[in-house]
């Protein structure tokens, strides 16, 4: 695990402004996951295939370049590194 040590000249309040931080970022990422999740459901019922077997064959390149197959791509690796930063946050240790 990386760790990151930050020392404050002047602020004891800066545990809870980086907390606070976390949390708001957090809210951010989760939002944005539900967003993106609600952009993939439209797309599986508009093609009528789960995103993961579609990426799996778009990456293959069975599918072409479809400008919606090109978003729909892109919203499922959006997907992935928002849920990747989410994770990260959230198992973030702050010690004081």
């Amino acid at each position: 695990m990386a760790q990151i040590v930050i020392k404050p000249k002047i602020s004891a309040n800066l545990t809870i402004l980086i907390k606070s931080a976390v949390e708001n970022q957090l809210l951010l990422i989760d939002f944005g996951i539900a967003k993106t999740k609600r952009k993939l459901r439209e797309l599986e019922k508009e093609f009528g295939r789960n995103s993961s077997s579609f990426y799996e064959k778009f990456n293959e390149g069975k599918l072409g370049d479809n400008f919606k197959y090109v978003r729909w791509a892109g919203e499922y690796e959006t997907l992935e590194k928002l849920q990747e930063d989410y994770n990260d946050l959230k198992d973030l240790e702050l010690c004081s």
